[in-house]
């Protein structure tokens, strides 16, 4: 059975726990996302910032 409210999709956790009321709109969102996107978002950030170290010449390419 699909979970009801949107704490209940959370995992249980509302939003006055998590955001308070000075929270950024960044915040919010990212809260608002299921956990499945949180993962997608944040492996592809650090994909990105792995890519972007290489180009810069931070991080040594993969050997061959």
């Amino acid at each position: 059975m699909a979970p009801d409210t949107p704490d209940e999709q959370r995992g249980g956790v509302d939003d006055a726990s998590v955001s308070g009321d000075a929270a950024s709109p960044l915040v919010d969102r990212w809260t608002a996302l299921d956990r499945g996107w949180q993962a997608l978002a944040l492996g592809l950030a650090v994909v990105a910032v792995h890519l972007a170290a290489q180009l810069v010449g931070l991080l040594p390419a993969a050997p061959r």
